[in-house]
């Protein structure tokens, strides 16, 4: 009797042991989430940042169409009606 109340013990300690630790709640699960949160905090400060400078670019061109047509002319490549645009290839090697 003795020796089944031990093995009783033995494995209601493996499986406390299995649910704390390697359970759905253990604590590698919330070691996980805890990485995971950490991620994702630094995710939103990023993006935070990245709001915060399209905001004042938002702004910038609210104010003024120049900005705004400059933009457009060097990260579109968009002309007006009637010019004329010279590209020069910067690759050349000088002798």
């Amino acid at each position: 009797m003795n020796q089944s109340k031990r093995w009783g013990q033995i494995i209601a300690f493996g499986i406390i042991t299995y649910l704390l630790i390697g359970g759905n709640r253990g604590l590698w699960h919330l070691y996980q989430l805890h990485q995971e949160k950490q991620v994702l905090t630094g995710d939103i400060d990023q993006l935070k940042v990245e709001i915060g400078r399209y905001q004042n670019e938002y702004q910038t061109f609210g104010k003024s169409t120049v900005n705004l047509e400059k933009q457009a002319r060097e990260e579109l490549n968009l002309i007006k009606p009637g010019e004329i645009v010279y590209k020069f290839n910067s690759s050349t090697k000088e002798r």
